[in-house]
């Protein structure tokens, strides 16, 4: 601002051109910052994979290399990293193009500070010299300003990741306090189900429903069903 207010006391006809180069500004400011903190947000979630990946490589090193699967754990780190860059690259581009009319805007206010005070021949020697040199520093400045900017909105990305692991429902508690069995459980070995519905998780369709079922203990019974019925499902409701 004191850049600015120098110029236009030096040079009063600036005032007339810095306004419609201050809106053209604002303008790539909202611009940039809108999509970079887009790009940012991408970024991070094709990040996460990686590491994931990396984690679990790590982890099977030995079981990869047993079943020689060497070449697909590289291909699918690989698959991961493309998408990582392909969200990368326009960041960087982004930077660039911002750079670009960043600059061509700093130049357009030092071409007219330098114009007006060519044609102002009144003014005086010392004070137009502090205006354009007060100008060489422009672009600087803005790049600074849209750049701090940009980084106070691509922090909140962070913010916001941290916020929607916070809203994250729980899982349910493997124990329920007044609902612990004893040591001795089970004794007879009996299962029953009544009326017993359940869906992996909230939104999805129930993959068992109204289900009502008497096993007595010692009796074996056989689960016969289609690919999806619920057999499956159903063991893993005993274990829950």
């Amino acid at each position: 601002m004191s850049t600015i207010f120098v110029i236009s006391y030096t040079s009063p006809l600036f005032i007339a051109v810095i306004v419609p180069v201050g809106v053209v500004y604002i303008g790539i400011q909202r611009i940039y910052v809108a999509t970079s903190r887009q790009l940012m947000r991408l970024t991070s979630v094709t990040a996460s994979p990686i590491y994931s990946h990396f984690g679990e490589t790590l982890s099977g090193a030995q079981t990869i290399r047993s079943y020689k699967k060497q070449d697909e754990f590289i291909e699918e780190s690989e698959r991961k990293v493309d998408v990582n860059q392909s969200c990368q690259y326009p960041t960087i581009i982004s930077g660039r193009w911002l750079a670009v009319r960043l600059e061509t805007i700093g130049n357009l206010i030092i071409f007219f500070a330098a114009l007006f005070a060519v044609l102002e021949r009144e003014g005086e020697p010392a004070l137009v010299g502090l205006s354009i040199s007060y100008a060489l520093q422009i672009t600087q400045s803005l790049n600074w300003l849209v750049r701090m900017t940009s980084d106070v909105e691509t922090s909140i990305v962070a913010m916001e990741r941290v916020k929607e692991y916070v809203e994250i429902e729980k899982e349910a508690q493997w124990e329920i306090p007044g609902k612990i069995l004893p040591a001795d459980w089970p004794q007879s070995g009996i299962v029953d189900f009544k009326k017993y519905s359940m869906r992996y998780r909230p939104g999805l369709e129930l993959v068992l429903k109204d289900l009502t079922v008497h096993i007595e203990g010692g009796e074996k019974v056989g689960i016969v069903g289609r690919t999806g019925a619920g057999k499956s499902s159903l063991t893993l409701a005993l274990f829950r």
